[in-house]
Order: structure tokens, then C-alpha cells, then sequence
């Protein structure tokens, strides 16, 4: 950790990113200086919210998704900042359409109703078998 701070300012405690990766697989943290210019593979912006890298390769190419920075062989990357705004704006637009929730919570309980029946049927024909 690095404490910053003047005479004016309380010191602020920034992360420091570790120079190895962690065992586990997971990314260490991008310190908040660098926030701006960070970039990210599409695993991460995938990972973020929590969505496959094949929807989020879907969502890039539809225009849906940002386009990436920088596009090289086995290199793509994209802006920190752009990834995290298009997660917002989508969670923004998801929280302002309740009827579209309302119609998925609908279908899935006439799915379930449905399944419900056919086990019955199945576990009835199997007892009369």
C-alpha cells in the first residue's frame, strides 16, 4: 500500500498492484491512479458481469458493446473506463424495464408448471408399467 497525502489532505491508502499474479487465477486489483488508462482483455470484461467471453465477443461485434482500443493479433484490449460504463448503462436500462422481468418471471413459472405435470405423468406411467 502507498500513503499519499499533504498537510492539507488526509493521506489516502492506494492499492499496489503485487508483480506476480495470484495462484488462483485471479487478477490483482488495478491501483485507482491508473484507473483511467487501465486495459483489460474480454475474459475481464466478460467477468464483469458475469457474462461468457463468447456474449460479450456477440455484443462487440452487434455495436451493442464498446469497441475494443487496441485490436492486434492475439491482442485485444479495451479501456477500463469504457467497459465499466457500458456495464452501468446496462444495468441503468435493466432497472428502469420491470415489464420485460415481469414477462421472464411469468414464462419461467408456467416452464416449471409444466415440468411439474410431465414428471407426474412420467412417474405415473412408470407405477402402472
Amino acid at each position: 500500500m502507498i500513503a499519499t497525502g499533504t498537510e492539507d489532505q488526509p493521506a489516502a491508502v492506494l492499492p499496489v498492484q503485487p508483480t506476480k499474479k495470484p495462484r488462483n487465477g485471479a487478477q490483482a486489483a488495478v491501483p485507482y491512479a491508473l484507473a483511467d488508462v487501465a486495459l483489460i482483455d474480454a475474459p475481464t470484461c466478460a467477468a464483469v458481469g458475469g457474462m461468457s467471453v463468447s456474449w460479450w465477443q456477440a455484443e462487440v461485434r452487434a455495436g451493442r458493446a464498446p469497441v475494443p482500443d487496441i485490436r492486434e493479433q492475439r491482442c485485444t484490449r479495451w479501456k477500463l473506463t469504457s467497459v465499466r460504463e457500458f456495464w452501468q448503462q446496462r444495468v441503468l436500462a435493466a432497472a428502469k424495464n420491470t415489464d420485460a422481468a415481469a414477462a421472464v418471471t411469468e414464462k419461467n413459472k408456467r416452464a416449471s408448471v409444466a415440468a411439474q405435470a410431465k414428471r407426474r405423468a412420467n412417474a405415473a406411467a412408470q407405477v402402472g408399467a
